[in-house]
């Protein structure tokens, strides 16, 4: 994202007035709105979500969010149910997407110049929260305009490339990273950057891959916002919701050190005391913190987590370097079959661990998932640019890595589409409607319109639609 241009992009956004109290609405409440168009820009739209017991009478807490792949409404259908508990609207654009960040800038100018308009915000009670990519844009816009937003909650990825925590950073960190997420590492760096900063920030692991958190730890990271305005002032202190959230806090934190996982414990007390301070009585978790620093346990899984970490950037070079290859058109240099084998033999080695948390499947499942977005986007690219026969080459790489790989067999259907290969696209499309694939809009798009016509494709077609509509039926 260029400098300049952000900062002007951001000057007009929270320049623009806030909505009046008491505007007439137009819009349901308690429901995800899948796409509201911008009034203003009507090529721009984002999903939105409004409490159920939301009124123009007063102004509400906002959550502008970012999705990589500009799905706002799946990532409205994961944080509607803490926002509903908490009570903050949630909008989510539909254009912002990996890229370009010219047009995450303008995605999101138009999100807030349409909800500033329509809605009533707290001024004091901005958020912004993304994924992957979306989560360097949402950490890009908060450090461009200052304290203009309240806090940042970035998932599966961290600060912009190129920023880093300053002192002079106002608003409140919450991240969320799975455990077996490619971009793991990240985290445990950012984690001594924002200690050496002074940030308000919580860095929260869960079970899990490269993707959005799941609805508990999103109900978590809205808490923990709360937890912060009552902290600086922006929100009535609740004594009784401190206490709770600080009970809660505690009991995890002697979970992990139940579990003998001391570094966990130590990150945990070190969170605990540094959310709750000024607001709950911190002195025996201060005692439990103190006790963890002298334990050498803490320092060998320091060294483990490093020396895990330093396994998966090894595991990772040499294939991330063969795959390069293929798009810079080198692709003599190694064996593919032997490229895909290595991939696949990741994938078996994830597949038959016993234990998928333990830190050598961990390794693996980190540098899968990195081999495989990587993959996919290079495929994405290679469609865009009209490298067709790249992107199948790419989108086998997938098919090879992925537990589920209907999806990539559907994008390389798309692929012998644009090639006119009707015989191997309608194979393609078969073995991806096997593997569970069947999004009822997908044999719809403009790459499939030549083929309507064709007695076999109007058969898989009809197959494609009863189970689209199988799954619409299942509870």
């Amino acid at each position: 994202m260029r400098g300049p241009l952000v900062t002007v992009l951001f000057l007009i956004w929270f320049s623009l007035p806030s909505a009046a109290e008491n505007a007439p609405l137009s819009l349901p409440v308690g429901t995800i709105i899948p796409r509201v168009v911008c009034s203003a820009d009507s090529k721009q739209s984002y999903a939105l979500y409004l409490p159920s017991n939301f009124s123009t009478a007063k102004r509400w807490p906002i959550l502008y969010v970012f999705d990589p792949l500009a799905r706002g409404q799946v990532a409205v259908e994961v944080i509607h149910a803490a926002a509903e508990k908490f009570g903050y609207i949630v909008a989510a654009s539909n254009n912002s997407r990996n890229g370009p960040m010219g047009d995450s800038a303008a995605a999101a100018n138009a999100v807030w110049q349409d909800t500033q308009q329509r809605l009533p915000i707290a001024e004091t009670r901005r958020y912004l929260a993304g994924m992957s990519g979306g989560a360097r844009v949402a950490t890009r816009i908060a450090l461009s305009c200052n304290d203009c937003v309240a806090g940042v909650i970035a998932n599966a990825a961290g600060f912009p490339v190129g920023a880093e925590p300053a002192r002079e950073m106002k608003f409140a960190y919450y991240a969320a990273v799975g455990n077996a997420d490619f971009n793991y590492g990240e985290f445990v760096d950012l984690r001594r950057k924002l200690d050496a900063a002074g940030a308000r920030y919580r860095i929260r692991v869960f079970d899990g891959q490269h993707g959005w958190a799941p609805a508990e730890v999103w109900t978590e990271a809205l808490e923990w916002m709360d937890i912060q305005a009552m902290s600086v002032g922006t929100l009535p202190r609740d004594p009784a919701r401190i206490q709770r959230a600080f009970d809660s806090a505690l009991a995890r934190a002697r979970e992990f050190q139940t579990r003998n996982d001391s570094l966990s414990a130590l990150r945990e007390y070190q969170s605990l005391v540094r959310d709750f301070h000024g607001l709950h009585d911190v002195s025996a978790a201060e005692a439990s913190l103190s006790a963890l620093e002298k334990d050498k346990t803490v320092k060998a899984a320091e060294k483990e987590e490093a020396s895990a970490l330093i396994q998966q950037a090894q595991t990772t070079a040499g294939l991330s370097a063969q795959m390069q290859a293929i798009a810079d058109g080198n692709p003599d240099n190694f064996s593919m079959a032997d490229l895909r084998g290595n991939i696949a033999g990741l994938r078996k080695q994830v597949a038959d661990s016993r234990n998928p948390n333990e830190l050598k499947t961990l390794v693996a499942r980190r540098a899968l998932s990195g081999l495989m977005i990587d993959a996919f986007e290079s495929g994405q690219r290679s469609l865009d640019e009209k490298n067709y026969r790249i992107a199948l080459i790419y989108f086998d790489l997938v098919a090879a890595g992925s537990a589920n790989p209907a999806w990539a067999h559907y994008q390389r259907a798309r692929a012998y589409a644009m090639l006119n290969d009707s015989k191997k696209m309608l194979a393609e499309l078969k073995v991806s409607l096997a593997g569970g694939f069947h999004e009822s809009s997908a044999l719809e798009t403009a790459e499939f319109q030549p083929f309507q016509a064709q007695a076999e494709f109007q058969a898989l077609s009809a197959e494609w639609k009863s189970a689209a509509d199988n799954d619409k039926t299942k509870p």
